[in-house]
């Protein structure tokens, strides 16, 4: 989330077009309801649904933080490595999209 919220403080000071843009979520109330009239088929459906999950800024966010905490392990001499993993942590589980509604079929 601290991604995306300093993504869009540079987009808003840099005043870009896209300056103007809100992530909105989706209710779930009528969505269960339309679901069972259109039903698509799994086999159709499986592969594009990881690759729609997959989020590159915040897997590459998280491996630059691994990075850090692998050299400040290495190298440093303090106990940063710790917070550093636990961050590189939540950034690939929210890059591979492990966080969200998950919705019955």
């Amino acid at each position: 989330m601290s991604l995306h919220r300093t993504k869009a403080t540079i987009i808003g000071l840099i005043e870009a077009n896209r300056a103007n843009e809100w992530v909105v979520t989706e209710k779930l109330g009528n969505a269960l309801k339309q679901r069972n009239n259109t039903r698509p088929s799994r086999a159709s459906r499986f592969p594009f649904r990881i690759i729609e999950r997959i989020n590159p800024l915040e897997i590459i966010v998280g491996m630059y933080m691994l990075h850090c905490a692998i050299y400040d392990l290495l190298f440093g001499h303090d106990h940063f490595f710790v917070y550093l993993l636990l961050q590189a942590g939540a950034f690939f589980t929210m890059g591979f999209g492990q966080v969200g509604t998950f919705v019955p079929d």
